[in-house]
């Protein structure tokens, strides 16, 4: 799913948002005694699915679905569509009425609550281990869970899975050839030194008046559009057991200070990221900014707009070059009156031929990764990069509640962008709220 400033769920209001979710904790506890979906009737077992795709996407997956049946002829499956930023809430409420469906396409960041819930199908018990071995490592890892994150006083490390990754996407870094020759440069930077390099060489007041006309470099203020700053320098967020945030590290401190000094020191960077500033995207545009990072949603409109774009991976850092995930799962939740069905179903929606389709139909990265060179790409070449992209991509962190992780380091990572918190101090900040207000409740 591209993610247009909504690769987050939209957030109740607290109370709201604590009454609902306590009482879908307890209702998850009793969920057996209600079965989602129809018994099998003449022998034709039924299974629904909640999704959440676009107009387009909704096409292409309803395809998927008729194929299937028809290969199927035993199976019949009823397809649901609901509003992307709704569907968390709707989820909770289906889960105490004891009305959700056998399958549900969901925001990876809604795993945690729905795995610590024990709401989903332990797709382990079937061959999921084998499948995800071919799908987008980062992608698929959003899925696996340790035993101890949801079995009580376990300290077991064993993996379970508990989804797969029906779509993927990343950012990776989006370049303006002809302001590139301009400047003499010939191809995009490899490494974060280069990219500092060229942004500086990119930002140019033209005509002499003191305003800059030109940023080398426009920058979003979100966490998850500064991950591929932090995931290039190896940035660890949450320990392993998942009781500590670890971003005050030196490895932290470094990759926010590179973005902070793009702005502060360097001048390179437009300051996109302030309230009332040009977009990236919208200055990439018209030519005001000379590289922006962004997804594979933008090439058709890039291209639309005739800017000569290139597309190359994220610069490599310490760690190497990395990028965020966007996208979405499928899990098959535990009142399924028919999960081995459900599960065939998601099988067949991550296998190779079918992500081959969706990635040639929609012009997005597959997330087989067996898919990749079975995808013509001769409309979008630029579309490979992504796909090589996402091959070194990281997972979020998994919390109960990302929400709230992303809105304290936003705020933070503002005071430090502003000059008003040197970096360490907004870090050292961050993780004092995230201990508080996201790891420790329960």
């Amino acid at each position: 799913m591209i993610p247009k400033k909504n690769y987050l769920p939209k957030p109740l209001a607290p109370l709201a948002l604590a009454a609902l979710l306590a009482a879908s904790l307890l209702a998850s506890a009793g969920c057996g005694r209600a079965k989602s979906g129809k018994a099998a009737v003449d022998g034709v077992k039924y299974l629904t699915v909640w999704q959440t795709y676009n107009n387009e996407e909704h096409e292409v997956f309803l395809g998927i679905v008729s194929e299937y049946e028809k290969n199927n002829p035993g199976v019949k499956i009823k397809v649901q569509r609901i509003p992307w930023d709704q569907h968390v809430t709707k989820i909770k409420v289906a889960m105490i009425t004891h009305t959700v469906p056998d399958i549900a396409r969901v925001d990876p960041a809604f795993m945690p609550r729905l795995v610590r819930s024990r709401s989903l199908i332990d797709l382990s018990d079937y061959d999921a281990d084998k499948i995800i071995v071919d799908l987008v490592p980062a992608a698929a890892q959003a899925n696996v869970f340790p035993e101890s994150f949801f079995v009580r006083d376990s300290t077991s490390s064993r993996k379970r899975i508990f989804g797969l990754p029906d779509q993927t996407t990343g950012v990776a870094l989006f370049y303006n050839k002809k302001l590139f020759a301009d400047a003499g440069l010939a191809r995009a930077p490899a490494t974060w030194e280069e990219f500092v390099k060229y942004a500086k060489i990119l930002t140019r007041d033209s005509d002499g008046d003191g305003r800059v006309e030109q940023f080398g470099f426009a920058a979003d203020l979100s966490l998850w559009f500064t991950f591929p700053f932090f995931n290039t320098y190896g940035v660890k967020f949450i320990s392993d057991d998942g009781k500590t945030c670890l971003l005050d590290s030196l490895a932290a401190r470094e990759a926010l200070q590179l973005k902070v000094d793009l702005y502060a020191k360097h001048r390179a960077e437009a300051g996109a990221w302030q309230a009332g500033a040009i977009s990236p995207d919208t200055g990439f545009i018209n030519r005001k900014y000379a590289m922006i990072f962004t997804g594979p949603w933008n090439l058709k409109r890039f291209k639309d707009a005739g800017i000569p774009f290139g597309v190359s991976l994220i610069p490599r850092g310490p760690a190497g070059s990395s990028t965020n995930v966007g996208g979405s799962s499928m899990a098959v939740f535990r009142t399924s009156r028919h999960p081995d069905e459900a599960y065939k179903f998601l099988k067949y929606l991550v296998s190779t031929a079918t992500q081959k389709k969706w990635a040639e139909a929609l012009s997005q990265i597959p997330v087989n990764l067996k898919a990749y060179p079975m995808v013509n790409v001769s409309a979008l070449p630029e579309l490979k990069i992504f796909m090589e992209q996402m091959k070194t991509a990281v997972p979020r962190p998994k919390v109960l509640d990302y929400d709230e992780l992303e809105s304290i380091m936003n705020a933070e990572m503002y005071t430090a962008l502003s000059g008003q918190k040197t970096v360490e101090r907004a870090l050292k900040d961050a993780v004092e709220e995230i201990n508080k207000r996201v790891l420790n409740v329960e």
